[in-house]
């Protein structure tokens, strides 16, 4: 090696040691800095998320405080257990704003559940016994398994199966369900998708689960209406 390209070399090398510390530091600070945005978009989504779920059972709570809408108190007791259980396991996952839409949903069912009891909803069937059964099973199943994914598989099965009758009904009577309130599910569950800090089996297996089963609902519904609409 000449002289002259020997001290480019040693010129460089030097140049690179010396810098490099800052070079670390200054990527370090940027990484930092695209963490936190990151993190504070997921916090407006979780957010938005929130909101959503609260406007999506919005009109059935002011129909439930005027009397003007009886829903089924048990059916509604089982939904706040189902999705708080959920909500605390996405939680217990590091799901973050994620869990933020049902939880919200949660809160929402619970004051539907309880102006339900209050107005006298509160029949109850076999098939509400056993959602309440496996429901409140899912929860000691995940204490002595020592995993909630245990808690969201069971509880997620029991709403798949809470959808059929809904699914027949919609078969049926299609202008009796709102594509509305199903849309905003979608939206409520997308977007806490989006939200989601951590994402696994755990935290996002109710989310979309709800996603395909309201989006299938909703195809039901628009291909029912139609066809109904053709032979009237």
């Amino acid at each position: 090696m000449g002289g002259f390209a020997y001290c480019i070399y040693l010129t460089t090398y030097s140049s690179i040691f010396i810098h490099a510390p800052k070079t670390v530091i200054s990527a370090g600070g940027v990484t930092l800095k695209l963490m936190m945005a990151e993190f504070e978009i997921k916090l407006w989504f979780g957010l938005a998320a929130a909101v959503v779920a609260i406007a999506n059972y919005l009109p059935y709570l002011i129909g439930v405080i005027r009397k003007t809408l009886h829903p089924h108190a048990f059916s509604w007791i089982i939904f706040t257990v189902i999705t708080a259980t959920i909500s605390v396991a996405q939680l217990s996952e590091g799901a973050g704003p994620g869990a933020w839409a049902t939880g919200a949903t949660s809160l929402t069912t619970f004051f539907i559940a309880v102006l339900a009891l209050r107005n006298g909803g509160y029949r109850v069937t076999r098939t509400d016994q056993l959602s309440l059964f496996g429901a409140l099973i899912a929860i000691p199943a995940w204490i002595l398994t020592a995993d909630a994914l245990v808690a969201v598989i069971v509880l997620t099965g029991i709403e798949i199966l809470g959808f059929i009758p809904t699914y027949r009904k919609a078969f049926k009577f299609p202008h009796e369900e709102s594509i509305l309130a199903f849309g905003l599910t979608i939206i409520k569950y997308a977007l806490a998708l989006a939200a989601m800090q951590v994402y696994s089996l755990t935290t996002v297996l109710f989310p979309v689960a709800l996603i395909t089963l309201s989006a299938l609902l909703i195809v039901e519904i628009w291909w029912r209406r139609r066809k109904v609409s053709r032979v009237v």
